[in-house]
């Protein structure tokens, strides 16, 4: 009798399944829950089904759930940190816990910020590169794709797991260009200038600068302060950081 082929450790459900899983779990409102009673949760009357032995050892390669002697499972605190936010931790989480199985971990740290394979192409380089084995191969690739899809870091085929990081998790002011730093900056000194009405549009110059002031209906002046030795290029980020304020701020295209 031919030895059955075995496999390196992959989740063998997706995401969605995994979160499925735990809430099915919480609603027992237990510290612990019986591996019977869970598998009746799903219309099984036997623990060693494999699709009801899939969905544990995915959640536990995530971190979602701990067992005991293969008899009960309970949730973690990363479950309970995702079931019962108590503030923009959430997604923090969810991130962590994709990026704990060992496979996933590798996965990421190949293909972060590169288009993925396709499937196919990506079940045969878990198969040869990461002893994934070839009977479980398609099915470790579709449920890591499922998976990066469900939580939003697939995008366009491109793995985008620390862009989503830095772009969710990081303080919104240092999420903005540079440019439009500048341009929150500039708008707060205009915002600044002392209410000086003026009759008319008026330009005056110093040795290095070029000062124009022009008053607003509202009695406001807004002031643009110029080099006189600015490039074409300097005019031109000039030109591009207005437009960028005008969009943002008052919704006008220039």
């Amino acid at each position: 009798m031919a030895e059955r082929e075995r496999s390196a450790l992959y989740p063998a459900v997706t995401w969605g399944e995994c979160i499925d899983l735990i809430k099915k779990i919480n609603s027992f409102k237990l510290r612990a829950v019986s591996y019977q009673a869970l598998a009746e949760k799903y219309g099984l009357t036997s623990t060693t089904t494999k699709s009801f032995t899939a969905r544990i050892g995915a959640a536990k390669q995530f971190g979602l759930v701990t067992t005991v002697q293969g008899s009960t499972v309970q949730l973690t605190d990363a479950s309970n940190r995702i079931l019962y936010p108590t503030g923009d931790e959430t997604r923090e989480v969810e991130l962590d816990c994709f990026a704990q199985p060992p496979l996933y971990a590798k996965l990421i740290s190949k293909y972060d910020g590169a288009a993925l394979p396709s499937t196919a192409i990506l079940a045969n380089i878990l198969m040869t590169e990461h002893r994934i084995a070839r009977a479980v191969k398609d099915n470790a690739a579709k449920c890591f794709v499922e998976s990066a899809e469900q939580l939003g870091i697939l995008k366009g085929g491109v793995l985008c797991y620390s862009d989503v990081r830095k772009e969710e998790l990081s303080p919104e002011a240092d999420q903005k260009p540079e440019s439009e730093k500048e341009v929150d900056k500039a708008q707060t000194e205009v915002e600044k200038a002392p209410q000086e009405p003026a009759p008319s549009i008026a330009a005056s110059a110093d040795a290095d600068y070029i000062s124009q002031s022009i008053p607003f209906a509202s009695g406001k002046v807004a002031r643009f302060i110029i080099p006189v030795d600015a490039t074409e290029d300097d005019l031109l980020l000039l030109h591009d950081m207005f437009a960028v304020l005008l969009k943002r701020k008052f919704k006008i295209d220039i």
